[in-house]
């Protein structure tokens, strides 16, 4: 995939042309100033642009001056190779009197039937020069430079003829979503009339599109506003952007998907006889960019220093230079899913959770092992995507990183329609750890006469879902149990519990006393029986005392509703006990004067497996 260039047009009277290009190369595009009297000398050489920026000067009087001009000799010289470059959906740009152009052109909002243009810019209702900042709102179009603008933003007009004046009233173009951008009121984010309005157009236009999006023309000039140092009172976006760039940035994420789509310079005649988009399949890429854009700043935070390439890149890359620093590091790594609690998770219409439950999971799935997290990395396939609940899921993931300091390195989200039912999603994950070999932990010290020992688990946790669900399938989830003394939603939908800094807090603690765990059970898929036999010799048993601790309310309602036997619940749910520690007798005693919450729960013997005493 070749890199994205943008032509920015000059012509005579044009003087905002330097400041569109720079505001394009902000933005990532290969960007070259290009006179009219060179593009029409090879009108083909348009074709080779991702991106055609027309931007805004001239002067007063231009409905009859140099903008009409321009427009002319784009019509006479460039009229094919323009047309061609609008059909495939390359994003074209008018400022101010570029804006002119393009309505002149009738490229906005389009022409009537018999070719008679429908619209044109006058001058402003007051008859003089407007330079002003001014406050626009975005309303929902299909405008690809306004996607995702969800809040109010600002830039500077300078013009004389401002207005927007259509044949017939604006309701046409209201109803398909033409009018992208209005002026509103900088304190009541509401339409309003001069000097707010500054030109008097009706409705407050300050923008206008094509019907499918990609053209688009406003009054006001956002390469005027990339930087917060060209906003009087020096406020922006983060990271010190003016709102105009999002307009540029947004033409820059639309044309790298065209791109990814296919080879833009090299356009292809289609033989159907009518199109058909990905959006129309199902798959919605428009929104999957939102949803990006929405979750941003979250992941942001949570990849650290060590991210050398994240989110975005093809493919995550990780500093190891602390590894450096270990004698003999061995990588650890783990992949799972959440499973069926996503399903309670649509139901309930809360998403905020069940990110934390597959960070926490994976992470206790490395403390098993003894290793401590470096990156993740999460899978998240949806039947449709829905940008803000993706961007929840995601968030919450990323948060769950950032608590644990472990980069979240990137990711994947999926649109499959036909592969999911209509609000179902899947999430899953994978996380690489790093452990020192000869402090990894597989079990092999564990003998007879050590001490198990739990630590508590906060609900399900993710797994069990499936019986759980059947069980509670008759009552809606905002139901109140009196032995639950909350709704079924948040005793279900509480998330994984992360056991980092109680494992971490004990294994320092154990070493300065010249102690150390023997072994580390997660209670997940299997209970008690299928994942403490996995750490058992050869030849050793681990015993059970079931009445060691008391056993949540959520599990004992579950068993009550279900009439599900002991020997059930035991193998499905964790019943109250998240992780299983194994140590030497003495170490059980230190442990618990560190952790008091640890339960001793059962003993090591001779023997095979495990054995559950009711």
């Amino acid at each position: 995939m070749g890199a994205l260039r943008a032509l920015v047009l000059r012509a005579p009277g044009i003087n905002c042309d330097r400041e569109t290009a720079q505001a394009c190369r902000l933005v990532g595009f290969e960007t070259e100033l290009l006179h009219i009297n060179q593009l029409i000398k090879s009108p083909e050489q348009l074709l080779e642009y991702h991106f055609l920026a027309i931007p805004g000067g001239f002067s007063y009087g231009d409905d009859l001056g140099a903008g009409t001009l321009l427009a002319k000799k784009l019509q006479l010289h460039l009229g094919e190779q323009l047309k061609q470059f609008v059909t495939e959906g390359r994003p074209v740009l008018g400022i101010c009197n570029g804006f002119q152009v393009l309505v002149r052109l009738g490229l906005l909002p389009g022409n009537q039937a018999n070719g008679a243009p429908r619209a044109t810019l006058t001058e402003n209702e007051l008859a003089q020069f407007e330079c002003r900042w001014i406050t626009m709102a975005a309303q929902k179009s299909p405008c690809v430079f306004t996607k995702g603008i969800e809040r109010a933003i600002e830039m500077p007009v300078a013009h004389g003829e401002g207005q927007f004046v259509l044949a017939g009233d604006l309701a046409s173009l209201q109803d398909n979503g033409q009018i992208p951008l209005v002026y509103v009121s900088s304190s009541t984010n509401q339409e309003v009339s001069y000097p707010d309005n500054p030109n008097g157009s009706l409705g407050n236009v300050a923008g206008v599109c094509n019907i499918q999006g990609n053209v688009f023309g406003l009054m006001p000039h956002p390469e005027r506003y990339v930087n917060t140092l060209q906003h009087p009172q020096r406020r922006g976006q983060s990271h010190d952007l003016g709102d105009g760039l999002l307009i540029f940035q947004n033409a820059y994420d639309y044309a790298q998907t065209l791109l990814q789509q296919g080879d833009t310079s090299t356009p292809q005649v289609s033989s159907l006889p009518q199109s058909i988009s990905y959006a129309a399949s199902g798959v919605d890429i428009e929104a999957g960019e939102k949803a990006v854009r929405m979750m941003k700043e979250a992941v942001r935070a949570a990849q650290g220093p060590n991210v050398l390439a994240g989110v975005g890149a093809f493919a995550g890359v990780f500093s190891a230079k602390a590894l450096r620093k270990m004698n003999q590091p061995a990588l650890v790594a783990s992949t799972d899913g959440v499973g069926t609690k996503t399903l309670l998770a649509s139901q309930a219409g809360r998403y905020d959770t069940i990110g934390f439950d597959i960070v926490n999971h994976s992470i206790n799935d490395l403390l098993a092992q003894g290793a401590k997290p470096l990156f993740f990395m999460d899978y998240l396939a949806v039947n449709k995507l829905d940008p803000e609940q993706v961007a929840t899921i995601v968030r919450g993931v990323a948060n769950a990183c950032h608590e644990a300091d472990c980069a979240l390195l990137g990711g994947e989200t999926a649109e499959m329609p036909d592969v999911y039912v209509a609000g179902a999603f899947d999430l899953a994950g994978t996380i690489v750890g790093v452990v020192e070999e000869d402090e990894a932990q597989n079990g092999a010290t564990i003998g007879e006469g050590d001490v198990i020992l739990g630590l508590p688990s906060n609900g399900l946790h993710t797994n069990g879902y499936s019986l759980a669900r059947r069980v509670f399938a008759n009552y809606p989830l905002d139901t109140i149990f009196p032995e639950l003394g909350e709704t079924l939603a948040d005793a279900l939908l509480r998330p994984h519990r992360s056991y980092l800094r109680e494992i971490s807090l004990l294994r320092e603690y154990l070493a300065d006393r010249g102690r150390y765990i023997k072994g580390i059970a997660h209670i997940t898929g299997g209970g008690f029986k299928g994942n403490i036999s996995r750490i058992l010799p050869v030849g050793i048993q681990a015993n059970i005392d079931t009445q060691a601790w008391t056993v949540p309310a959520l599990f004992q309602l579950i068993a009550r509703l279900g009439n599900i036997e002991p020997e059930e619940l035991y193998r499905t749910f964790n019943m109250g006990i998240g992780m299983v520690i194994v140590l030497g007798p003495k170490a059980a005693l230190e442990a618990r004067s560190c952790l008091p919450e640890l339960k001793t729960i059962g003993t090591i013997t001779k023997g095979e497996g495990v054995c559950l005493k009711f």
